[in-house]
């Protein structure tokens, strides 16, 4: 079969999408679809989304296509057409004028939920309080903006709405500055009563917050917490409980937690439209405004304004007329006509009002032209990391782009610290294994402060006895948390942080040496020497004999010893070494027992131990075991046979049916098996990977995780926009160019020829390495005869030799290379002789 041409076209692209037009760290992760309508109330309503807003100007419209103003510009701008008109809608987030932050008076850190009308306080006059915060088996927590060393009274209110007896919740409320309260909630209160608790706060530590927290007592039965009130008042407040609790005094509080709507900043999104006549008599439109909802809905034709949830409030510059048609959830506004001259342009806005306080902004057409150049000026000056990598591809280099902007749109603020996170929906949070790679990627983009955060969080899911543990039965968490440990501390060369870690990382490194004992006591032979039955994940479900949890504890084993090493910690690697040497033996002698043979005689390792799956099902384990875990020699038969099965399954230029979708794509694991064939030493091959991954983008520069073959019934799996996805297209496109092998730093191992054109450029300006941050150009000449190479110097000592390769773009011999010594600064001219001469 041949190649596909290196282009980015979106020809895989999956026929629906979604495309976050929220702000970095941003608390609300609004979204626009493929029809431009904005999302939201993630599965609320018993749907994927509760609430749907979009505006129909003319019912003939056809939709054309869908694309960003930028990639650093998350305007999403929807294109139609209707006999003689253009219609463009543009969808995006708006920079109020009122403040340029994000974070409000009262913010809530913890990431945990609410629950409606889960109280029934006996006092009437306390209604406010049925509804709770809530975080499931963890500290409810908010900070309190104030001047630095400020102080406030705070008051907190409780009733208890599930238990009737005594030491079932019992939580200790803190506020900075005050001394702790513990409250029984029956037994100090009663169920369905309701309690004030007053405090002095203070900014005790002058960072201009005062922190506020709920945590349960260790007697505390259920270790769920709750709150039913939060105010904040002026210091000089006079305590009264009567008034507090019945509402009297929320109008004289500086701001109060609401559970029932967002906490948070003020947030507006806003649908722009401009309608364009081409033709040559005027049109007259009766556009609609359309908002499919399953939340409560209120249409107030005096206030021209709609209300959904109680609160949330949709407005527009066209008059609504009051007349609405109903169709189930569906309700369409008839809207003023809308008069378009020949050859002229006309323009209308709908606008969604939300967060933490409702703002009416804009109110005018010329208000909301500013909120568009506001948000346009907002996104090009941003300061996220898009200088790091530059490729003369600009569909690639768009993708990179696009791809960090997601990361940090995905991020939140948890704790007062950045938390990166996999996606907006169904994945927002950190999870083990996709956290590796995100904080890898923003380690390698010089954000490795950033990441930092991340890499610790891992490790509080340390368990008593040395385990990481998040998911049940998903050993390989602990070798994943090792190798995310020792990357970071190697990428940020910060020997110290690795070290004040160290006794927890043993004691993870233990307790992989403790799975393997366990697996000679139970009633199977198939496991001995490796794991325990474990969750494969990634296509596999259920708890099995199977190897991805071997995998990744061999991978992790491997760099916990390549941490110990790089610590001069010499005798306790060469004592892990034995311990992984017999784990490596246990893997070979059931490996050999476990190979099978696929329909094209490649023979290949399952990753059930029964082979009862299709051959490339779950391999994910496998190629992460290649790289980055390097666990196996680049010519092992095992690892040649797997590649040589998985190739065998590719369609689209992707890897077929190895996820949850037996027919269908994982997007992202074209990143896997790119690195896998990189580090295998084809490089040309990891090149038309990346450019697969590319071209089952959405046009908007973002993945969904799963997504069928193009033509096929399409099945959603998985979040959109995913930022695993986005990590893994940044780290494949980075190892394409620069990639440490051991002592070694490679270069250009996968760099496509076809950035090598006359007058093309490629630069990594500051790239983490194990080495230091990498500096290079390379900058073909303009007859396309020689290249510029620019080298700067590494920092680490430790790097024996720069290699650069030159086969693929500047030879025709695939092993051609050049040695540089890594502590000089390097400039030298690179002919180009693709033909061998």
């Amino acid at each position: 079969k041949g190649e596909e041409p290196f282009r980015v076209d979106f020809r895989y692209a999956p026929p629906q999408w979604q495309t976050a037009i929220c702000f970095p760290d941003d608390p609300f992760k609004s979204l626009a679809d493929k029809s431009g309508a904005l999302l939201y109330h993630y599965r609320q309503g018993g749907r994927e989304f509760g609430t749907k807003l979009w505006v129909e100007t003319a019912p003939e419209a056809v939709w054309q296509r869908q694309e960003l103003v930028d990639a650093h510009v998350p305007i999403v701008r929807t294109v139609r057409s209707a006999d003689g008109l253009r219609i463009v809608e543009e969808a995006f987030a708006c920079p109020l004028p009122e403040s340029g932050r994000l974070y409000p008076l009262l913010r809530r850190l913890d990431g945990g939920g609410v629950n409606l009308n889960w109280a029934d306080p006996m006092n009437a006059d306390a209604f406010s309080l049925r509804h709770i915060a809530l975080h499931n088996n963890g500290a409810l927590r908010w900070e309190a903006a104030v001047p630095s060393g400020g102080r406030r009274r705070i008051a907190l209110a409780l009733c208890e709405g599930w238990w009737d007896a005594p030491g079932k919740r019992v939580e200790i409320l803190r506020v900075e500055g005050a001394p702790p309260v513990a409250v029984d909630t029956v037994a100090d209160l009663g169920r369905n009563k309701a309690g004030a608790y007053w405090f002095d706060g203070r900014d005790a530590n002058g960072d201009g917050k005062i922190a506020v927290a709920v945590e349960a007592a260790p007697e505390a039965q259920d270790k769920n917490t709750i709150l039913n009130g939060l105010w904040v008042f002026a210091p000089d407040q006079p305590r009264d409980d009567a008034a507090l609790l019945d509402g009297r005094l929320d109008g004289v509080a500086e701001v109060k937690m609401d559970p029932a709507r967002p906490q948070g900043p003020p947030r507006n999104d806003l649908i722009l439209v401009r309608v364009r006549n081409d033709g040559d008599v005027p049109r007259r439109l009766r556009p609609k405004l359309v908002v499919d909802t399953r939340l409560p809905f209120e249409f107030d034709p005096g206030k021209q304004r709609v209300r959904v949830n109680h609160y949330e409030t949709v407005s527009c510059s066209l008059r609504m007329t009051g007349r609405a048609r109903t169709t189930g959830p569906r309700r369409e506004i008839e809207l003023a006509p809308l008069e378009v001259p020949a050859g002229a342009e006309a323009v209308f806005f709908a606008l969604w009002s939300g967060g933490g306080r409702i703002v009416l902004w804009p109110r005018s057409l010329d208000e909301a032209l500013e909120a568009r150049r506001r948000a346009e000026a907002y996104w090009r000056a941003c300061p996220l990391p898009y200088d790091r990598v530059r490729v003369p591809d600009p569909g690639v280099q768009a993708l990179i782009d696009s791809s960090i902007r997601n990361i940090w749109q995905a991020r939140e603020i948890k704790d007062g610290l950045p938390a990166f996170q996999v996606g907006p929906t169904c994945y927002r949070g950190l999870w083990i294994v996709d956290g590796a790679f995100l904080l890898e990627t923003a380690a390698m983009l010089g954000a490795g402060d950033q990441a930092r955060n991340g890499v610790a969080y891992e490790l509080r899911f340390q368990k008593p006895d040395g385990r990481i543990e998040v998911m049940k039965n998903y050993h390989k968490e602990n070798g994943i948390v090792l190798w995310t440990c020792v990357r970071h501390a190697r990428l940020t060369r910060d020997k110290a942080w690795l070290e004040s870690i160290w006794p927890q990382l043993e004691r993870v490194a233990a307790y992989i040496k403790r799975l393997r004992r366990m697996t000679y006591k139970n009633d199977s032979p198939l496991d001995d020497g490796l794991n325990p039955p474990g969750f494969p994940d990634g296509g596999i479900g259920g708890v099995i004999y199977e190897y991805t949890n071997p995998y990744w504890n061999l991978a992790g084993l491997r760099a916990f010893i390549e941490g110990a090493k790089w610590l001069g910690k010499s005798g306790e690697a060469a004592a892990w070494q034995k311990e992984f040497d017999d784990f490596m033996a246990a893997f070979r002698k059931a490996a050999a027992r476990d190979m099978r043979t696929d329909f094209h005689g490649n023979r290949y390792l399952p990753i059930r131990m029964d082979g009862k799956d299709l051959p490339q099902r779950g391999q994910w384990a496998f190629c992460h075991a290649v790289y980055p875990g390097r666990i196996f020699p680049r010519n092992d038969p095992l690892v040649l046979g797997n590649m040589a099965m998985l190739e065998a399954t590719e369609r689209e230029g992707m890897v077929y049916g190895t996820g949850w979708d037996p027919t269908g794509i994982w997007n992202y694991f074209a990143s896997f098996y790119g690195h896998a064939w990189l580090w295998l030493g084809r490089g040309r091959k990891a090149a038309q990977a990346l450019y697969a991954f590319a071209n089952h983008a959405a046009p908007t520069l973002v993945w969904r995780e799963e997504q069928s073959l193009k033509g096929g019934k399409f099945r959603k799996v998985g979040d959109m926009p995913h930022n695993w996805a986005s990590a893994e297209f940044i780290r494949l496109a980075i190892h394409l160019l620069e990639l440490d092998r051991g002592r070694e730093l490679h270069l250009f191992e996968g760099l496509p020829a076809e950035w090598t054109r006359p007058g093309m450029r490629v630069e990594l300006r500051g790239v983490a390495t194990p080495f230091g941050p990498l500096t290079l150009c390379l900058a073909t000449a303009s007859d396309g005869k020689s290249a510029e190479l620019r080298l700067g110097s590494l920092a680490d000592a430790s790097c024996r030799k720069v290699v650069v390769h030159l086969g693929g773009w500047a030879r025709a011999d695939r092993a051609a290379t050049l040695e540089l010594d890594p502590r000089r600064d390097h400039r030298l001219t690179i002919p180009i002789r693709r033909g061998g001469k």
